[in-house]
C-alpha cells in the first residue's frame, strides 16, 4: 500500500506540474473563462467516456476492516456544495485573484494551504497535529514562500488587496473542498470516475456561462486551442482528478495538499529546461530544497502510519475506545 501511495503521490505532481507547463506554453492569449472552462469541460467529457466504458463490479477493500458501506448518491446540497466549492468557486476566485493581484503574490497565499488544511483537519478529527508533522508541513511552506518571494517584484496587478482577498477565498474554497469530499465519501473505497463526475460536470455550468460572455465579447478561440484544451482536459486532467481523490480518501486533504507545494518547483525547473524561465536563484534554491526535505518528513510518517501493524494498532485503539 505505501509503495502504492507514493507511485500515486508522485504522478499526481507530475499531472499537475505538466498542466502549467503545456497550458503556460501553448495557450498564450487565449482568454481566461474559455480556458478555465474548456479544460473543465473536456474533463469532465472524459470522465464520462470513462464511466461508459466501466464494468460495474462491487468496490474492494484493501485491508481486512470489513465490507465497505456503499454511499448514496449526493445529496443536492452537497453536491452543489462541492462543485461550487471546488470546481466553480475556486477557479473563478483564483483567476480573480490573478487578474488583481498579478499571477505571484496569489501562489504565495495559496502556498499556505497545506498548513491551513492541516489545522482544520486537525479542528474538524478533534484530534491535535503532531507536533513533528505542524513543523515539518510548515517548513515546507516556508520553503515554498521562499521560492516564490523572488519573483514578487514587479508583478503587482490593479488591486493589490482585493486580489489577496480574492486568493485567500480560493484558498479556502479548495480546503473546504478537500475536506467536504473526504468526510462525505470516507466510507468509499469503489472507482472513483462516478463519484467526481457529477462534481465536475455541475461544477462547470458557470464557467462555460463565463467563457460565453468572453466570446460575446470578443474573444476568439482558435481551433489549435480547443484541440489543447481537449488534449489537457481529458489526457492529463482526467488522470490527475483521478489521482487526486484517491490520495484524498486514503490518506487525507493535509497530505495532498502538501503535495501541491512540489508543483512550482517542478514548473519552475521545466519551464527553465524548455527556456521559458531563468534557472532558479539560490533563494529559490534553498526554498525549493528545505520545501522537500518538510515533504519528505511528513511522508515518511503517513507511510509509518499505513504500515500493517500501525492499522492494528490503530483498529485495536478505536475498539478499545
Amino acid at each position: 500500500m505505501n509503495a502504492r501511495l507514493a507511485l500515486q503521490s508522485l504522478a499526481l505532481v507530475a499531472l499537475l506540474a505538466s498542466t502549467w507547463v503545456i497550458v503556460g506554453f501553448a495557450l498564450v492569449g487565449a482568454g481566461a473563462g474559455v480556458v478555465s472552462a474548456g479544460r473543465t469541460v473536456f474533463a469532465a467529457f472524459g470522465l464520462f467516456l470513462l464511466l461508459l466504458m466501466s464494468r460495474r463490479q462491487p468496490p474492494k477493500r484493501a485491508d481486512d476492516e470489513g465490507p465497505v458501506e456503499q454511499p448514496a448518491r449526493y445529496t443536492a446540497w452537497q453536491l452543489a456544495a462541492l462543485a461550487g466549492s471546488g470546481v466553480a468557486g475556486y477557479t473563478l476566485l483564483s483567476t480573480i485573484a490573478i487578474n488583481l493581484a498579478g499571477p505571484t503574490l496569489p501562489s504565495l497565499v495559496l502556498s499556505l494551504s497545506p498548513a491551513v488544511v492541516l489545522i482544520l483537519e486537525a479542528v474538524l478529527a478533534r484530534v491535535p497535529p503532531s507536533i513533528p508533522t505542524l513543523v515539518a508541513t510548515s517548513a515546507a511552506v516556508v520553503g515554498a514562500a521562499l521560492f516564490i518571494l523572488p519573483r514578487l517584484t514587479g508583478t503587482a496587478g490593479p488591486n493589490v488587496v482585493v486580489g489577496v482577498l480574492a486568493a485567500i477565498g480560493a484558498m479556502f474554497s479548495m480546503a473546504a473542498y478537500s475536506l467536504y469530499f473526504a468526510h462525505v465519501n470516507r466510507r468509499y473505497a469503489g472507482p472513483m470516475t462516478p463519484r467526481i463526475l457529477p462534481i465536475f460536470a455541475l461544477g462547470s455550468v458557470p464557467l462555460v456561462l463565463w467563457a460565453g460572455v468572453e466570446v460575446a465579447a470578443g474573444q476568439t478561440v482558435s481551433l489549435s486551442s480547443l484541440a489543447m484544451l481537449a488534449f489537457v482536459g481529458i489526457a492529463i486532467y482526467v488522470p490527475a482528478y483521478l489521482v487526486q481523490h484517491r490520495i484524498l480518501l486514503s490518506a487525507g486533504a493535509a497530505y495532498t495538499s502538501l503535495l501541491g507545494l512540489a508543483v512550482p518547483p517542478l514548473v519552475g525547473a521545466a519551464s527553465a529546461a524548455l527556456g521559458l524561465a531563468e534557472a532558479p536563484g539560490f533563494l529559490q534554491i534553498v526554498g525549493i530544497a528545505l520545501t522537500l526535505v518538510g515533504m519528505v518528513f511528513v511522508i515518511r510518517r503517513k507511510f509509518a502510519e499505513r504500515t500493517p501493524v500501525a492499522a492494528k494498532l490503530r483498529r485495536r485503539e478505536r475498539l478499545s475506545g
